[in-house]
Protein backbone atom coordinates (compact mmCIF):
# COMPACT_ATOMS: atom_id res chain seq x y z
CA UNK A 1 0.00 0.00 0.00
CA UNK A 2 1.27 3.72 -0.85
CA UNK A 3 0.99 6.58 1.24
CA UNK A 4 -0.01 9.87 -0.20
CA UNK A 5 3.03 12.20 -0.85
CA UNK A 6 3.44 15.83 -1.24
CA UNK A 7 6.12 17.12 -2.69
CA UNK A 8 8.30 17.62 0.21
CA UNK A 9 6.99 14.65 2.05
CA UNK A 10 8.83 11.01 1.58
CA UNK A 11 6.65 7.99 0.36
CA UNK A 12 6.18 5.41 2.44
CA UNK A 13 5.62 2.00 1.26
CA UNK A 14 4.69 -1.03 3.74
CA UNK A 15 5.02 1.60 6.40
CA UNK A 16 1.52 1.31 8.74
CA UNK A 17 3.36 1.80 12.08
CA UNK A 18 6.10 4.68 11.11
CA UNK A 19 5.26 8.33 9.80
CA UNK A 20 5.98 9.56 6.74
CA UNK A 21 9.68 11.05 6.81
CA UNK A 22 9.49 14.89 5.37
CA UNK A 23 12.19 16.06 3.60
CA UNK A 24 13.12 20.11 2.51
CA UNK A 25 16.16 20.43 0.69
CA UNK A 26 17.66 23.82 1.13
CA UNK A 27 16.58 26.45 -0.88
CA UNK A 28 17.81 26.52 -4.38
CA UNK A 29 18.69 22.86 -3.86
CA UNK A 30 15.77 20.78 -5.23
CA UNK A 31 18.09 20.20 -8.65
CA UNK A 32 19.20 16.22 -7.77
CA UNK A 33 22.53 17.67 -9.98
CA UNK A 34 23.38 20.44 -7.65
CA UNK A 35 22.05 17.55 -4.55
CA UNK A 36 24.64 14.99 -5.76
CA UNK A 37 27.37 16.65 -6.88
CA UNK A 38 27.56 19.19 -3.48
CA UNK A 39 26.99 16.41 -1.40
CA UNK A 40 29.79 14.69 -2.59
CA UNK A 41 32.42 17.24 -2.78
CA UNK A 42 31.91 17.70 1.03
CA UNK A 43 34.82 16.36 2.96
CA UNK A 44 33.68 14.32 6.25
CA UNK A 45 35.29 15.00 9.58
CA UNK A 46 38.14 13.61 11.78
CA UNK A 47 37.37 10.85 14.46
CA UNK A 48 37.59 11.91 17.64
CA UNK A 49 38.46 7.62 18.93
CA UNK A 50 41.59 5.68 17.59
CA UNK A 51 41.31 3.24 14.42
CA UNK A 52 42.63 -0.61 14.77
CA UNK A 53 43.18 -1.81 11.09
CA UNK A 54 41.74 -5.64 11.22
CA UNK A 55 41.99 -7.86 8.00
CA UNK A 56 39.68 -10.53 6.82
CA UNK A 57 40.75 -13.72 4.96
CA UNK A 58 38.51 -14.14 1.99
CA UNK A 59 38.03 -17.96 0.72
CA UNK A 60 39.84 -17.40 -2.39
CA UNK A 61 42.59 -16.38 -0.25
CA UNK A 62 42.77 -12.43 -0.42
CA UNK A 63 41.91 -10.07 2.46
CA UNK A 64 39.93 -7.13 3.23
CA UNK A 65 40.70 -4.49 5.47
CA UNK A 66 38.48 -3.48 8.10
CA UNK A 67 38.62 -0.05 9.77
CA UNK A 68 37.75 -0.75 13.51
CA UNK A 69 36.67 2.31 16.23
CA UNK A 70 35.65 1.15 19.63
CA UNK A 71 34.31 3.90 21.97
CA UNK A 72 35.43 4.03 25.83
CA UNK A 73 33.51 1.82 27.95
CA UNK A 74 32.15 -0.26 24.89
CA UNK A 75 31.76 -4.03 26.07
CA UNK A 76 30.63 -7.08 24.40
CA UNK A 77 26.80 -6.94 24.34
CA UNK A 78 26.62 -3.76 23.23
CA UNK A 79 26.25 -2.50 19.43
CA UNK A 80 28.11 -2.87 16.69
CA UNK A 81 27.50 -0.92 13.49
CA UNK A 82 29.29 -1.62 10.05
CA UNK A 83 29.40 0.66 7.60
CA UNK A 84 30.02 0.00 4.00
CA UNK A 85 31.03 2.24 0.95
CA UNK A 86 29.37 3.00 -2.57
CA UNK A 87 30.89 2.66 -5.77
CA UNK A 88 34.57 3.82 -6.14
CA UNK A 89 34.64 5.07 -2.32
CA UNK A 90 36.06 3.78 1.12
CA UNK A 91 36.33 4.22 4.66
CA UNK A 92 37.17 7.77 4.21
CA UNK A 93 34.43 8.26 1.95
CA UNK A 94 32.67 11.81 3.83
CA UNK A 95 29.14 9.94 4.04
CA UNK A 96 31.13 6.65 5.71
CA UNK A 97 32.74 9.09 8.34
CA UNK A 98 30.21 11.17 9.03
CA UNK A 99 28.17 8.42 10.13
CA UNK A 100 30.71 6.76 12.34
CA UNK A 101 31.26 9.69 13.90
CA UNK A 102 27.77 9.88 15.00
CA UNK A 103 27.85 6.12 15.60
CA UNK A 104 30.39 6.48 17.99
CA UNK A 105 29.21 9.60 19.82
CA UNK A 106 26.57 7.67 20.83
CA UNK A 107 28.38 4.53 21.95
CA UNK A 108 28.43 2.27 19.44
CA UNK A 109 31.31 0.47 17.98
CA UNK A 110 31.91 0.57 14.58
CA UNK A 111 33.41 -0.94 11.50
CA UNK A 112 34.60 0.66 8.25
CA UNK A 113 34.99 -1.79 5.33
CA UNK A 114 37.02 -1.33 2.25
CA UNK A 115 35.75 -3.89 -0.18
CA UNK A 116 38.50 -5.29 -2.43
CA UNK A 117 41.00 -3.66 -4.03
CA UNK A 118 39.78 -0.45 -2.08
CA UNK A 119 41.39 2.17 0.08
CA UNK A 120 43.65 0.37 2.48
CA UNK A 121 42.93 -2.79 0.79
CA UNK A 122 44.59 -1.69 -2.33
CA UNK A 123 47.51 -4.20 -2.01
CA UNK A 124 44.97 -7.24 0.11
CA UNK A 125 43.05 -8.67 -2.64
CA UNK A 126 43.62 -9.47 -6.08
CA UNK A 127 40.33 -9.23 -7.14
CA UNK A 128 38.60 -6.04 -6.93
CA UNK A 129 35.03 -5.39 -5.40
CA UNK A 130 31.84 -5.78 -7.43
CA UNK A 131 28.12 -4.94 -6.52
CA UNK A 132 26.58 -8.29 -5.49
CA UNK A 133 29.92 -9.17 -3.63
CA UNK A 134 27.90 -10.18 -0.34
CA UNK A 135 30.10 -13.26 0.59
CA UNK A 136 32.89 -10.99 1.25
CA UNK A 137 30.68 -8.95 3.61
CA UNK A 138 29.22 -12.57 5.15
CA UNK A 139 32.69 -13.14 5.81
CA UNK A 140 33.19 -9.76 8.23
CA UNK A 141 30.27 -10.29 9.61
CA UNK A 142 31.40 -13.68 10.73
CA UNK A 143 34.95 -12.54 11.76
CA UNK A 144 33.13 -10.18 14.26
CA UNK A 145 30.46 -12.89 15.20
CA UNK A 146 33.27 -14.90 16.56
CA UNK A 147 35.37 -12.33 18.30
CA UNK A 148 32.05 -10.46 20.22
CA UNK A 149 29.11 -13.54 19.83
CA UNK A 150 27.52 -10.94 22.36
CA UNK A 151 26.57 -8.38 20.15
CA UNK A 152 24.54 -7.61 17.60
CA UNK A 153 25.32 -5.89 14.21
CA UNK A 154 23.13 -4.02 12.17
CA UNK A 155 24.93 -3.23 7.98
CA UNK A 156 24.31 -0.13 6.88
CA UNK A 157 25.28 0.41 2.81
CA UNK A 158 25.49 3.04 1.06
CA UNK A 159 24.72 3.55 -2.93
CA UNK A 160 26.14 0.27 -4.38
CA UNK A 161 27.22 -0.51 -0.57
CA UNK A 162 23.58 -1.17 0.03
CA UNK A 163 22.70 -3.12 -2.51
CA UNK A 164 25.27 -5.47 -0.99
CA UNK A 165 24.30 -5.24 1.77
CA UNK A 166 20.85 -6.05 1.01
CA UNK A 167 21.82 -8.89 -1.15
CA UNK A 168 23.19 -10.60 2.22
CA UNK A 169 20.07 -10.23 4.01
CA UNK A 170 18.04 -12.00 1.79
CA UNK A 171 20.36 -14.76 1.43
CA UNK A 172 20.35 -15.24 5.57
CA UNK A 173 17.40 -16.36 4.88
CA UNK A 174 18.23 -19.54 3.93
CA UNK A 175 21.80 -19.20 5.23
CA UNK A 176 21.68 -17.76 8.32
CA UNK A 177 24.42 -14.78 9.29
CA UNK A 178 25.05 -15.19 13.16
CA UNK A 179 24.41 -12.25 14.93
CA UNK A 180 22.99 -9.94 11.98
CA UNK A 181 20.22 -7.67 13.57
CA UNK A 182 18.88 -5.45 11.00
CA UNK A 183 20.46 -3.56 7.59
CA UNK A 184 20.24 -0.24 6.41
CA UNK A 185 20.60 0.80 2.75
CA UNK A 186 20.26 4.53 1.47
CA UNK A 187 20.26 5.31 -2.40
CA UNK A 188 21.11 1.42 -3.02
CA UNK A 189 21.13 0.00 -6.67
CA UNK A 190 18.58 -2.96 -6.16
CA UNK A 191 18.30 -3.65 -10.04
CA UNK A 192 21.33 -2.78 -12.05
CA UNK A 193 19.74 -3.86 -15.18
CA UNK A 194 17.45 -0.86 -14.68
CA UNK A 195 20.17 1.65 -13.45
CA UNK A 196 23.00 0.77 -15.88
CA UNK A 197 20.28 1.86 -18.07
CA UNK A 198 19.38 4.94 -16.70
CA UNK A 199 23.08 6.06 -15.86
CA UNK A 200 23.85 5.36 -20.05
CA UNK A 201 21.08 8.45 -20.24
CA UNK A 202 23.41 10.54 -18.45
CA UNK A 203 26.61 10.39 -19.90
CA UNK A 204 28.53 13.25 -17.42
CA UNK A 205 28.16 10.19 -14.74
CA UNK A 206 28.64 7.23 -16.68
CA UNK A 207 31.91 8.15 -18.14
CA UNK A 208 32.94 9.66 -14.78
CA UNK A 209 32.27 6.85 -13.20
CA UNK A 210 33.95 4.88 -15.30
CA UNK A 211 37.13 6.67 -15.69
CA UNK A 212 37.42 6.56 -11.71
CA UNK A 213 37.18 2.54 -12.22
CA UNK A 214 39.86 2.20 -14.50
CA UNK A 215 41.90 4.69 -12.26
CA UNK A 216 41.28 2.27 -9.14
CA UNK A 217 41.84 -0.87 -11.25
CA UNK A 218 45.33 0.62 -12.80
CA UNK A 219 46.48 1.40 -9.29
CA UNK A 220 45.31 -1.64 -7.72
CA UNK A 221 47.64 -3.25 -10.60
CA UNK A 222 50.65 -1.79 -9.39
CA UNK A 223 50.27 -4.00 -6.55
CA UNK A 224 49.79 -7.22 -9.09
CA UNK A 225 51.25 -6.56 -12.02
CA UNK A 226 50.73 -10.06 -13.30
CA UNK A 227 46.91 -9.65 -12.94
CA UNK A 228 46.22 -8.03 -16.81
CA UNK A 229 44.36 -5.45 -17.75
CA UNK A 230 41.81 -5.03 -20.75
CA UNK A 231 42.36 -2.41 -23.64
CA UNK A 232 39.50 0.01 -22.47
CA UNK A 233 38.20 2.49 -25.03
CA UNK A 234 38.91 6.30 -24.86
CA UNK A 235 35.37 7.37 -24.49
CA UNK A 236 34.47 4.04 -21.92
CA UNK A 237 31.49 4.12 -19.98
CA UNK A 238 29.97 1.68 -17.06
CA UNK A 239 28.29 -1.21 -19.67
CA UNK A 240 31.98 -1.10 -21.89
CA UNK A 241 33.49 -1.64 -18.22
CA UNK A 242 31.83 -3.94 -16.67
CA UNK A 243 31.84 -6.59 -19.77
CA UNK A 244 35.19 -5.75 -20.35
CA UNK A 245 36.75 -6.46 -16.69
CA UNK A 246 34.05 -7.35 -13.84
CA UNK A 247 32.12 -10.00 -15.81
CA UNK A 248 35.01 -11.95 -16.90
CA UNK A 249 37.05 -11.42 -13.82
CA UNK A 250 34.19 -12.48 -11.34
CA UNK A 251 32.21 -15.33 -13.74
CA UNK A 252 29.52 -13.76 -15.48
CA UNK A 253 28.79 -14.30 -19.25
CA UNK A 254 28.55 -10.20 -19.73
CA UNK A 255 27.77 -7.30 -17.66
CA UNK A 256 23.93 -7.89 -18.24
CA UNK A 257 24.77 -11.29 -16.86
CA UNK A 258 26.53 -9.79 -13.75
CA UNK A 259 23.55 -6.74 -13.37
CA UNK A 260 21.01 -9.44 -13.41
CA UNK A 261 22.80 -11.70 -10.61
CA UNK A 262 24.14 -9.54 -8.18
CA UNK A 263 21.15 -7.51 -7.92
CA UNK A 264 19.53 -7.16 -4.60
CA UNK A 265 15.84 -7.32 -6.01
CA UNK A 266 15.57 -10.89 -6.58
CA UNK A 267 15.69 -11.33 -2.97
CA UNK A 268 14.49 -8.86 -1.10
CA UNK A 269 11.21 -10.62 -0.62
CA UNK A 270 13.38 -13.06 1.54
CA UNK A 271 14.64 -10.39 4.35
CA UNK A 272 13.33 -11.63 7.56
CA UNK A 273 15.11 -9.27 9.96
CA UNK A 274 14.48 -5.04 9.76
CA UNK A 275 15.40 -3.07 6.59
CA UNK A 276 15.32 -0.01 6.24
CA UNK A 277 15.32 1.80 2.51
CA UNK A 278 15.61 5.07 1.22
CA UNK A 279 15.66 6.62 -1.56
CA UNK A 280 15.02 9.81 -4.10
CA UNK A 281 12.91 10.21 -6.31
CA UNK A 282 14.89 12.41 -8.46
CA UNK A 283 18.35 10.79 -8.40
CA UNK A 284 20.21 10.82 -11.48
CA UNK A 285 20.72 6.82 -11.66
CA UNK A 286 19.20 5.02 -9.44
CA UNK A 287 15.96 3.99 -10.66
CA UNK A 288 13.14 4.76 -8.68
CA UNK A 289 10.82 1.95 -10.24
CA UNK A 290 13.06 -0.72 -8.27
CA UNK A 291 11.76 0.53 -5.34
CA UNK A 292 7.39 0.74 -6.05
CA UNK A 293 7.91 -2.77 -6.88
CA UNK A 294 8.77 -3.62 -3.58
CA UNK A 295 5.16 -2.05 -2.40
CA UNK A 296 3.83 -6.10 -1.95
CA UNK A 297 7.03 -7.14 -0.23
CA UNK A 298 6.31 -7.09 3.73
CA UNK A 299 8.47 -6.17 6.62
CA UNK A 300 10.49 -4.04 4.22
CA UNK A 301 10.84 0.01 5.45
CA UNK A 302 11.00 1.86 1.84
CA UNK A 303 11.30 5.17 1.90
CA UNK A 304 11.27 7.58 -1.62
CA UNK A 305 11.68 10.95 -1.00
CA UNK A 306 10.83 13.54 -3.88
CA UNK A 307 14.36 14.73 -3.76
CA UNK A 308 17.87 14.87 -2.82
CA UNK A 309 19.55 13.41 -5.11
CA UNK A 310 22.32 10.57 -5.20
CA UNK A 311 23.47 10.64 -1.20
CA UNK A 312 22.78 14.17 -1.58
CA UNK A 313 19.82 14.70 0.90
CA UNK A 314 21.00 18.51 1.60
CA UNK A 315 17.97 19.52 3.50
CA UNK A 316 16.74 22.46 6.14
CA UNK A 317 14.41 20.16 8.37
CA UNK A 318 14.88 20.83 11.88
CA UNK A 319 14.14 17.10 12.39
CA UNK A 320 17.15 15.96 10.36
CA UNK A 321 19.56 18.70 9.82
CA UNK A 322 22.02 19.69 6.91
CA UNK A 323 22.77 15.84 6.12
CA UNK A 324 18.88 14.81 6.58
CA UNK A 325 19.39 10.85 4.80
CA UNK A 326 22.27 10.48 7.25
CA UNK A 327 20.38 11.39 10.52
CA UNK A 328 16.95 9.19 9.28
CA UNK A 329 19.54 6.00 8.97
CA UNK A 330 20.98 6.93 12.31
CA UNK A 331 18.09 7.15 14.42
CA UNK A 332 16.62 4.57 12.86
CA UNK A 333 19.91 1.71 13.43
CA UNK A 334 20.02 3.16 17.42
CA UNK A 335 16.07 1.96 17.13
CA UNK A 336 17.32 -1.51 16.20
CA UNK A 337 19.61 -1.62 19.33
CA UNK A 338 17.69 -0.18 22.63
CA UNK A 339 14.66 2.03 23.39
CA UNK A 340 15.34 5.28 22.51
CA UNK A 341 14.18 7.07 25.55
CA UNK A 342 17.23 5.55 27.38
CA UNK A 343 20.04 6.63 24.42
CA UNK A 344 22.77 8.68 26.49
CA UNK A 345 26.17 9.05 26.22
CA UNK A 346 29.02 10.17 28.37
CA UNK A 347 29.84 14.26 27.33
CA UNK A 348 26.63 14.20 25.26
CA UNK A 349 23.26 14.89 25.81
CA UNK A 350 19.87 12.77 25.40
CA UNK A 351 19.41 11.88 21.82
CA UNK A 352 15.73 12.74 20.50
CA UNK A 353 14.24 10.56 17.92
CA UNK A 354 12.21 12.21 15.02
CA UNK A 355 9.56 9.98 13.40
Amino acid sequence: MLAKSSQDQVLAINQNSVHPLRFRPLPFLRNPHAQTLLGHLMPGPRLAFPTRVRTVALVDGDLLAVHENVPPGWRDGQGIVILVHGLGGSHRSGYILRLAKRFLQHGCRVLRVDLRGAGAGAGLARRTYHAGCSGDLRAVVLDVHQRDPGSEMVLVGMSLGGNIVLKLAGEAASDPVPGLRAVAAVGPPIDLERCAFLMSRRPFYDRYFARNLVKQVRWHQRHFPEVSLPQFPRRLIMRQFDDLLTAPRWGFTDALDYYRRASALPVLSQVRVPAFILTARDDPFIAVESFEDLAGVNGLEVHIAEHGGHLGFLGRDGAGGFRWAERRVFEWVLRQFIDPISITVQNHSPLEIHQ
